[in-house]
């Protein structure tokens, strides 16, 4: 049989001081949890602050440096990122940002080590791949630059990628321009030509890079569009009437000169621009009347003849005067024109077709070869020097 022990009720002093202690016990414990509690938000608030300072100072260091940069000051701006990135680490846009900076800067190979690295976790960001090819421009290295050109057309573009692309093909073409290879910047500027949206602005700049390109014919296309389609385009008549000149068309030419010079907006141009447009269409007027056109009459035409054959001539017994008689291309010159038959009238000439396209050929061969050993002509020389260089466009519209 158990036997239990009977204890003796708490006597009220007893139970008074049981409940003081756990009185005194919660107590404890709530104030060790409101601490906490206070501790804890207190510290979410100092860590929100910090954050925020620093998401400040980061953002107030970048704009100094996009303010530096804006303003050619690559080297404060190099600091104003680096600055950025200490308080706000591991922004690959700020990176980026500070690779353009050191490479305005002049800092090359460092500019190379954040684009490569950048480019190892992005290997077809067209901006990174941009940024390299101007570096490998710098730098001298044709080859890296066309790789890196070509990757950054290939690339993936933040915002507008079709307009982005058509702004670096445009810069590669003029990095072809400036290496020389017109071929291949010509090949460049028709894509862009073929894709590019009916704007008039970016198809004046195309046909801009064209004829520094070295291809006239394609930049006339795209001027004689333009004017047609905005006539009130002076620069793209004063473009047509330009290339024009240039390619031995002066009938164009002078069609379109004449429509620039009469334009309202061809007075308020600086004066040495209309002076070079006027005497353009001074050339081309000047050249139209000489040239013994096919669609003259008859008599005149021979009379143009006869003139050419006797500027040619005189051209000619100077340079041999000068003492270019043992130049056997401008002797053999003044054989062909001994056989030519003297005191030949307009008549006379009108009557033999084959003779006048014998001293026509004569003439351009005396201006282009006198040319050669005598150097430059000046006067009726110079004219008749630009019609033997393209005797068979002249005419052409």
């Amino acid at each position: 049989m158990a036997v239990f022990e009977l204890r003796s009720p708490l006597t009220p002093e007893e139970r008074l001081y049981k409940r003081k202690l756990i009185f005194r016990d919660v107590i404890a414990l709530v104030s060790l949890f409101v601490i906490t509690v206070a501790l804890a938000v207190l510290t979410y608030l100092l860590f929100n602050s910090f954050l925020r300072r620093r998401q400040a100072l980061t953002q107030t260091w970048l704009l100094e440096g996009e303010k530096a940069m804006a303003t050619g000051r690559p080297k404060e701006a190099v600091d104003a990122y680096r600055s950025a990135l200490e308080y706000g680490p591991l922004q690959r846009e700020t990176e980026a940002k500070l690779a353009m900076a050191l490479s305005a800067a002049g800092h090359q190979q460092e500019a190379v080590s954040y684009f490569d690295t950048l480019l190892e976790s992005e290997p077809g960001n067209g901006q990174i791949n941009l940024a390299l090819a101007r570096i490998a421009t710098k730098q001298g290295n044709e080859s890296r630059a066309i790789e890196y050109y070509q990757r950054a057309l290939d690339g993936t573009w933040e915002g507008d990628g079709y307009a982005r692309r058509r702004t670096v093909r445009l810069e590669l073409a003029r990095y072809f321009i400036g290496v020389v290879d017109y071929p291949r910047a010509r090949t460049q500027l028709l894509i862009v030509a073929g894709n590019a949206p009916d704007d008039p602005d970016i198809r004046m700049e195309i046909a801009g890079l064209m004829e520094k390109a070295q291809a006239p014919s394609d930049a006339l296309e795209i001027y004689r569009s333009i004017a047609e389609q905005k006539p009130d385009r002076i620069d793209a008549l004063e473009g047509a009437g330009r290339v024009a000149l240039a390619l031995g068309r002066f009938g164009l030419a002078r069609a379109y000169l004449e429509e620039a010079v009469r334009h309202a907006g061809f007075a308020s141009q600086p004066d040495p621009v209309q002076s070079q447009y006027r005497e353009m269409l001074a050339d081309a007027t000047q050249l139209l009347d000489l040239y013994p056109g096919t669609d003259l009459k008859v008599g005149e035409r021979a009379q143009r003849i006869l003139h050419a054959a006797t500027v040619a001539q005189t051209r000619l017994n100077v340079c041999l005067a000068n003492g270019k008689v043992s130049d056997p291309q401008v002797a053999g010159l003044a054989a062909k024109w001994q056989q030519v038959p003297t005191k030949l009238t307009p008549t006379d000439l009108a009557r033999q077709p084959q003779l006048e396209q014998s001293i026509m050929a004569l003439v351009y061969t005396t201006e282009l070869e006198t040319e050669r050993a005598c150097g430059p002509p000046n006067g009726e020389d110079l004219l008749y020097l630009k019609i033997a260089k393209s005797p068979l466009v002249a005419e052409q519209q």
